[in-house]
């Protein structure tokens, strides 16, 4: 056993009741079985504390588990309710992405019989941890970083201060939000883009409200007009749409990201049904916030 899973092993074995009864919730919930070994195995313990464990769990929700003597397992009932672990499939699907990214270790898990999974890889773009650090505590401290960073429009580096105050994710690579003392406003960089940092000695907290980060847009989509009625009803399963609209909240800073990433950076007139299958509902709307959705 290597080093890492050795202090997985400690680790577990420190987690107290609570996290045990989650465990027991989640694998009723998600598989519909568990028996003692599972508990003793995953987390080290003994088969009486085990055993308590489940007693536990009984009486916290009654109605949720059986002991079936035939299976020696103790199953869900029918009337089954999870009581500590969410029930909706966002929690199950995120940690299964984790996993087959391989972004957490599989013992550290509580999905118990993974099904067979894969993601479609992307480019990944690493982040320096050093530079993380660095950036968590300047928005912690409220101070401020001098950074060589690497543009698109020019071929040598740029000097930056930037005093950072978030992190944004555009679903392929994570950025810095910060006010950039140069430019004398809030902007994007990409951590791969930052070759080197420093803290500054004196700081320079931002002289304004980050206002693009907070104010809040609704993005409504729809299925294109031209498809024929078979595809928008499939398109409009596939986003979850009610009466062929779905509003999806974000930021303004992070609007950009999210239009290009839908394809939704275009007007309508210039998109074909077959390559693009949602349109843009409020572009007049967002046009004022949005300079790039301007006619």
């Amino acid at each position: 056993m290597g080093q890492f899973e050795v202090s997985n092993a400690m680790r577990r074995g420190r987690w107290g009741q609570e996290r045990r009864l989650e465990f027991i919730d989640s694998r009723l919930y998600w598989e519909g079985r568990l028996n003692r070994s599972g508990l003793t195995e995953f987390f080290g313990i003994s088969v009486p504390q085990a055993s308590l464990d489940l007693t536990e769990y009984q009486k916290l929700a009654p109605g949720n588990v059986i002991y079936d003597r035939t299976e020696k397992a103790y199953v869900a009932t029918s009337n089954f309710k999870p009581i500590l672990v969410d029930e909706s499939s966002g929690r199950y699907l995120a940690e299964l992405y984790a996993l087959t990214t391989k972004t957490i270790p599989a013992d550290i898990s509580f999905l118990g019989s993974i099904p067979p999974s894969d993601v479609v890889k992307h480019p990944s773009r690493q982040v320096e941890a050093s530079l993380l650090r660095s950036v968590l505590h300047s928005i912690r401290a409220r101070t401020s970083l001098e950074i060589s960073y690497q543009t698109m429009t020019r071929p040598a580096p740029d000097r930056r201060i930037i005093s950072p105050h978030a992190l944004a994710y555009d679903g392929f690579r994570w950025h810095i939000r910060a006010f950039c003392h140069m430019r004398n406003d809030f902007r994007d960089f990409v951590f791969a883009r930052v070759l080197h940092h420093e803290p500054q000695v004196a700081p320079f907290p931002p002289p304004l409200q980050d206002e693009e980060w907070e104010r809040m847009l609704d993005i409504v989509i729809g299925p294109h007009p031209s498809l024929n009625e078979a595809r928008r009803r499939a398109i409009a399963l596939d986003y979850g749409m009610i009466n062929d609209r779905l509003s999806i909240s974000t930021r303004q800073s992070l609007t950009y990201y999210l239009l290009k990433r839908l394809g939704l950076d275009k007007p309508i007139d210039q998109t074909s049904e077959h390559e693009q299958h949602i349109v843009l509902l409020n572009r007049e709307d967002l046009a004022p916030y949005l300079p790039q959705l301007q006619p």
